[in-house]
């Protein structure tokens, strides 16, 4: 983790807006997307091994595979990177659509931080409608 405050990159699969959003919501962190970091285009192995080079904590995505393939799962957790899966919604589009993906990440976020003394964890995010009854899943990467 790093010394300062924790540090949050939102990936490329996910609006890069989110990331200033959350920022004003959560001065404690710093959060920081692709187009901030020019990591645009960059393979996951070689992504995770950036953000554990500037010091990132957490990476927020929606590709649900990093947390089921295994050389994907090893990379992050020798990166020291807490990982955060968004599942896309299903029944949202346009404005909704990354309405319920801010609404469902900002939910996350006092979880994410409580959580970054530990070793690194996934945490898995129902972003659908009116599905709260279990918003997150955590687990051990």
């Amino acid at each position: 983790m790093s010394i300062t405050r924790p540090r949050v990159y939102i990936d490329e699969n996910l609006p890069h807006q989110i990331a200033g959003s959350l920022a004003r919501a959560f001065r404690s962190a710093i959060f920081s997307s692709h187009k901030d970091e020019k990591l645009t285009g960059v393979l996951d192995l070689p992504l995770f091994e950036q953000l554990q080079d500037r010091e990132f904590d957490a990476i927020i995505t929606r590709d649900i595979a990093q947390s089921i393939t295994t050389t994907e799962r090893d990379g992050l957790r020798a990166a020291g990177l807490h990982w955060v899966g968004v599942r896309e919604p299903k029944s949202a589009a346009g404005l909704a659509f990354h309405g319920a993906i801010l609404s469902s990440v900002a939910a996350t976020i006092p979880t994410l931080l409580a959580g970054f003394a530990s070793t690194p964890r996934a945490y898995f995010v129902e972003c659908e409608h009116l599905k709260w009854q279990q918003p997150i899943r955590v687990e051990p990467l």
